[in-house]
């Protein structure tokens, strides 16, 4: 097969011809890298916002009982008061576990083991110092200790005027967590619940306080409550 010979405007035109083509592929290249870039940003900030919204909500489920009885900030757990820690960690085991399981007194009233409270007050206060189990009244309640049973006689008339909690920034900083909880109410409110991101339908923000996490071992658990730097 002869060879083709080209002409020296031939030759300059095939140059160009792969110069642009060249040039095309690069820009095409680019476009494909700028278009997965796009995506796998969207992608990733999807995620960091469901992640975030999930871990507000945990946190949320963990103080929910705490903030129902709007408690007066304290700087440290062992300098708030031992009744209010004590209640929030028997109203913590109602809120998170089958109570139908647990027994009841003659009047009917829930038995809530103090084993259980143990176990609570630790998921919410650390392991620091766990309450001495004797009869307590906080505010209008009285939680009687039954020393033979080992539980708490839980009130009938239980909880209520209670706020909810939704969370709405967490700030981390070494081993703490910085809580910015938005106190909420709403018309149907019964019992313990939560408030989630970013939902504003039928519900009422009343204020604003933050939760100080101090973590120990894997997990963290309230060290101090106080008034939120924002509150409007």
């Amino acid at each position: 097969m002869a060879k083709v010979k080209y002409t020296k405007a031939q030759r300059a035109r095939k140059r160009r011809r792969r110069l642009r083509q060249l040039i095309g592929a690069c820009f095409l290249m680019l476009a494909l890298v700028g278009a997965f870039s796009i995506v796998y940003f969207a992608v990733s900030k999807l995620r960091t916002v469901k992640d975030d919204d999930e871990l507000k909500l945990e946190y949320a489920r963990m103080i929910a009982p705490l903030v129902a009885l709007d408690p007066v900030p304290f700087e440290s757990v062992d300098k708030a008061r031992p009744e209010l820690l004590e209640q929030a960690s028997i109203w913590s085991v109602i809120y998170n576990e089958d109570t139908a399981k647990y027994q009841r007194n003659e009047n009917g009233q829930l038995l809530i083991p103090a084993v259980d409270v143990d176990r609570y007050f630790k998921k919410l206060f650390g392991s620091g110092t766990l309450p001495d189990h004797a009869t307590f009244t906080d505010g209008d309640l009285t939680f009687e200790y039954d020393e033979e049973a080992e539980s708490y006689v839980i009130p009938i008339t239980g909880l209520s005027g209670s706020y909810v909690p939704r969370i709405s920034e967490i700030e981390s900083s070494g081993s703490t967590k910085t809580l910015t909880v938005e106190y909420v109410t709403y018309a149907d409110q019964t019992g313990f619940s939560i408030a989630l991101p970013g939902d504003d339908s039928g519900y009422q923000v009343i204020k604003k306080m933050e939760y100080i996490l101090l973590k120990e071992g894997s997990e963290y658990h309230i060290y101090s409550v106080r008034y939120a730097s924002k509150n409007s």
